[in-house]
């Protein structure tokens, strides 16, 4: 199995170097989310057995990298979309990685590292509102908020790993969390944040709370 792995491995990376690269344009702006997604995928498949999710986790990761590449090469004319469309599932795929791994070991390892993709999809996300919303001053200011956007999704992300949560519901939780938070941070800088859209966000936060904790199978 390990022959076997490390073979797909290093077809998977020449193959997958050789479409990000070609062309070169915005190789650098999405970089990151680029070598994110080669790692986790590595990672969960190798984690899984030969069978039935294997593939589906192949194709999911597949279509990652597709509608990464659309968004790199400027294949679709609106990208700030599919951009946060990308991101919530890159998130959502971290955090699932992240719940489903064991804590014993290297977790202030594995939480940090969590932040860190965090601050950084998040920062390129900045990146491309800035350039199609064309809103100013968001260059001066995409560090900090990506840092406060990280730092409080850190912070829910380890109360729900208090929780008697499976990884898919905790997961779920945190992506909730997470895209809430990013909605408001949205509308702050477009300059749309009002009372009925903060009411807006929190009741759709609590109804789906109840909805996530009224499926999960609570583990203790």
């Amino acid at each position: 199995m390990s022959v076997i792995y490390w073979l797909f491995t290093v077809i998977f990376l020449i193959v997958a170097l050789y479409f990000y690269f070609r062309p070169t344009i915005n190789a650098g702006r999405f970089l990151f989310s680029f070598l994110a997604l080669l790692a986790i995928s590595l990672l969960v498949v190798k984690s899984l057995a030969v069978g039935l999710w294997l593939s589906v986790i192949g194709l999911f990761f597949g279509f990652l990298l597709f509608l990464l590449l659309g968004i790199k090469n400027l294949s679709f004319v609106n990208r700030q979309p599919l951009y946060y469309f990308y991101g919530a599932l890159m998130f959502l795929t971290i955090f699932a990685v992240f719940f489903n791994a064991d804590k014993s070991g290297l977790f202030a390892v594995k939480y940090l590292a969590v932040g860190l993709a965090i601050f950084l999809i998040f920062r390129e996300f900045l990146g491309v509102i800035e350039e199609t919303e064309s809103i100013s001053g968001l260059s001066i200011k995409k560090n900090l908020y990506s840092l406060v956007f990280a730092f409080l999704v850190l912070e829910f992300i380890w109360v729900v790993a208090l929780l008697p949560l499976g990884f898919l519901n905790a997961a779920s939780f945190a992506i909730l969390f997470a895209l809430v938070l990013e909605d408001l941070i949205i509308h702050h800088f477009g300059g749309t944040l009002n009372r009925l859209l903060i009411l807006r966000n929190v009741t759709v936060f609590l109804i789906l709370t109840v909805a996530i904790f009224g499926a999960s199978v609570w583990i203790f």
